[in-house]
């Protein structure tokens, strides 16, 4: 876009400061869609992740950037992106991707400046929480977490020094459920169920996009008092504006991760490299082939999921199926057959189907067809940390003082997010 779409004398003297940042938006809906806006006017470089799609029934909630009726049933990372771009500064870039967070490792995010955290679901606030915390200090963005309850808006900024995100959420707000973990059979993701309805306007929500694009601004201008702070619109008839400096949580489970004490680095990006090729990599760096690449864990809702199901059965019919993907990548109406799935039958969860084959490392030992598969493919999110676990001699994992874990991540994935549309 020609720079003439504005007239730098009547624009901040800072803005200069904003055209190098590189800024990712979680969520861009009724919030988002705000922040991507205030963002490009700025002069940054925002890009968008969400796995939904606009609703008429929430135009009354989003910027105006969402154009009514015609961006209905878009997904709203790539619509905003694509609004935005008229708006950029040249030089500057939009970027938007469908896709879930649980697709994303913590190397995605070490390539970003800020993450704003635009989502009202608790588990993905959890989880980013966790990915950021697993980068060292000097790749790990800032992060501002906003939203809104009722004609409340809030938004926070922080450099997970003081606290973390998950200081800032009740553990009564997480699910009491039980921790499953890979020893206890294979697990379904849920399907997305219909959210909680809650009441707000445009307003609350402009607000707590405007707070955070604030905070931002602060940041980067390095005002003292800008960083570990919470702002708080309240709407008449208490009509107040706050800040305040959040305190760490006593025992917070996200404070208690750290990086990795030791990092090694493979070439290429998850999206494009194979099993194959990541093991011939491994094998060439370790010096032998007496190793296992731990299948991926996905901690979310409470449930780890850490199983590749290479077969199963129709959770209708019981006939056998070939599955081939990340249980964590998979909900239960997925176990269905072609045959149950065109006749629409439900699957069961609970008709006593014996699991087929699951994984839990990938090898030299594995089928060709799961060695020809990309990282991604085989459920590792795109900036993974891959566990690798090499035996030394151990027979078994009782023998755990031979064995030795190495952390590998793919030196590529902080730049292909940056070039991908779908995850």
């Amino acid at each position: 876009m020609p720079s003439e779409i504005y007239n730098a004398l009547k624009l901040s003297e800072y803005r200069p400061l904003f055209q190098d940042k590189r800024v990712l938006v979680i969520g861009a809906g009724a919030v988002g869609s705000y922040l991507m806006e205030f963002l490009a006017k700025m002069g940054v470089s925002p890009d968008a992740l969400d796995f939904d799609t606009f609703t008429l029934e929430n135009a009354a909630k989003h910027g105006c950037l969402v154009r009514t009726p015609e961006d209905a049933g878009r997904n709203k990372a790539r619509c905003v992106s694509e609004r935005v771009q008229p708006l950029l500064d040249e030089g500057c870039t939009s970027h938007g991707i469908q896709g879930d967070v649980c697709n994303l490792g913590p190397e995605a995010f070490a390539d970003y400046d800020v993450v704003m955290v635009a989502v009202d679901n608790f588990a993905a606030k959890v989880l980013v929480n966790e990915l950021i915390r697993q980068l060292p200090e000097s790749r790990r963005p800032v992060v501002v977490m906003d939203g809104t309850n009722r004609e409340t808006a809030q938004s926070v900024i922080l450099d997970n020094t003081e606290f973390c995100l998950r200081c800032l959420l009740d553990e009564k707000w997480m699910k009491e459920a039980h921790i499953r973990t890979s020893c206890t059979g294979p697990q379904y993701r849920d399907d997305y169920g219909t959210p909680e309805i809650v009441r707000t306007t445009n307003r609350a929500s402009s607000l707590a996009a405007y707070l955070s694009t604030e905070q931002f601004h602060g940041y980067v201008l390095g005002a003292e008092t800008a960083m570990n702070r919470m702002l708080t619109y309240t709407a008449y008839p208490n009509l107040a504006l706050t800040a305040s400096r959040p305190l760490r949580k006593p025992h917070c489970p996200g404070c208690a991760i750290h990086p990795p004490a030791q990092l090694e680095w493979l070439q290429g990006n998850g999206m494009e490299v194979t099993l194959r090729e990541a093991l011939g990599q491994l094998e060439e760096r370790l010096g032998t082939r007496n190793f296992e690449i731990s299948v991926h864990r996905l901690h979310y809702k409470n449930v780890v999921y850490a199983g590749f199901i290479v077969t199963d059965v129709c959770h209708s019919c019981g006939k056998p199926i070939r599955v081939m993907r990340h249980e964590g990548r998979i909900t239960l109406s997925d176990l269905r057959c072609e045959a149950c799935r065109a006749e629409g039958k439900l699957a069961h969860p609970g008709a006593g189907f014996l699991p087929g084959e699951i994984l839990r490392a990938f090898t030299f030992a594995c089928e060709e067809e799961i060695q020809d598969r990309t990282l991604y493919e085989l459920g590792y999110p795109l900036g993974a940390h891959l566990e690798v676990i090499r035996r030394n001699g151990a027979l078994d994992f009782l023998d755990s003082g031979k064995m030795e874990r190495i952390l590998f991540a793919l030196d590529g994935d902080h730049e292909k997010i940056h070039h991908i549309s779908e995850l």
